[in-house]
């Protein structure tokens, strides 16, 4: 893991509001210099620490149907059943929880038959799988990629 301080963490949460800035420009907000700015963005790309992507509204690009599914997998089975919806390309987040499920997943559809075989056809081939409730998003009320950002 690596270690961050408090230089990193106002590159990573200027990064986060405008990931186009300037390195000249991060460098004069953090008050430190353009080399050392450049060095430890690497470093954070480097290190996995960040990701620098673009941010889209799954609704604008055509996405009618976004879905989060929970999954309850029979634990021998978690590891293989992880790796196998982490490779469905419809999933866009996958996390391995605790509580009343195992995965937690949120896909994304373009129409209710892609979503329809995707429940009944895809999931039914996770390993070890139980049961699953799935719950549709109607509106994106927050959706930010923001984290680690104070309050």
């Amino acid at each position: 893991m690596m270690e961050i301080d408090s230089v990193d963490k106002q590159l990573v949460e200027i990064l986060q509001e405008n990931a186009r800035v300037t390195n000249a420009e991060l460098a004069r907000q953090v008050g430190v210099s353009e080399a050392t700015v450049r060095r430890r963005i690497d470093k954070l790309l480097e290190k996995d620490v960040i990701r620098i992507k673009a941010v889209a509204d799954p609704f604008k690009l055509g996405y009618a149907i976004i879905v989060i599914i929970g999954l309850w997998v029979e634990k021998p089975h978690l590891r293989e059943a992880e790796e196998y919806v982490c490779a469905l390309p419809e999933a866009r987040f996958v996390g391995v929880t605790m509580g009343s499920y195992d995965l937690m997943l949120e896909a994304w559809f373009r129409s209710r038959e892609e979503m329809v075989r995707f429940m009944t056809e895809d999931l039914a081939k996770v390993p070890g799988i139980g049961r699953n409730d799935a719950f549709q998003v109607i509106r994106l009320s927050k959706y930010t990629y923001d984290w680690g950002r104070p309050g």
